[in-house]
């Protein structure tokens, strides 16, 4: 190695130098290149990894949530069936009530009216204002499902005066 080295000019020496050093630079130029080749393959394959990862993930969780969803909407729907019971026997009980009242209250007209019947055949005449309430009830008592026999005592009830006899 001396006698290589004494053989040489101290330009061939300055020569030689830079080559080795240009030389060990696109070396380490190399080394880095294939470096950085290797990470990028290495992060594409994590990537993926990570995005399966991330897939699953959220797979998961959106089946934890429509069993979830699912669980909610079936009380929801057994709640929604016991609400709906309760108010169909409600309504049938105020259906019930309604027909009740409906009926007493086609009662209590034609009460009056048979009252009314009574007190006016005996004086013999009918003003003009009880004769309207005489109508006015009488229509009442028919919407709710009255019979003919008030009919023929509104005839009679019709046919008397309206005004006092002298």
């Amino acid at each position: 190695m001396i006698e290589l080295l004494s053989a040489l000019t101290v330009e061939q020496l300055l020569i030689y130098l830079t080559l080795i050093a240009i030389a060990f630079k696109a070396c380490v130029d190399f080394f880095f290149w294939c470096k950085e080749l290797y990470q990028k393959k290495f992060d594409k394959d994590h990537g993926k990894l990570n995005k399966e990862e991330l897939l699953e993930q959220h797979y998961e969780s959106c089946k934890n949530q429509y069993a979830e969803s699912t669980i909610k909407y079936d009380n929801l729907e057994k709640k929604i069936d016991a609400l709906t019971e309760i108010m169909d026997t409600r309504i049938d009980k105020i259906e019930w009530q309604l027909e009740r009242l409906t009926e007493s209250d086609m009662h209590s007209h034609k009460s009056w009216i048979v009252e009314k019947h009574h007190n006016l055949m005996k004086q013999n005449w009918v003003d003009d204002f009880t004769m309207d309430t005489l109508e006015k009830r009488y229509a009442d008592y028919l919407a709710e499902g009255g019979n003919s026999y008030v009919g023929g005592l509104m005839t009679e009830l019709r046919s008397l005066p309206h005004f006092p006899p002298n």
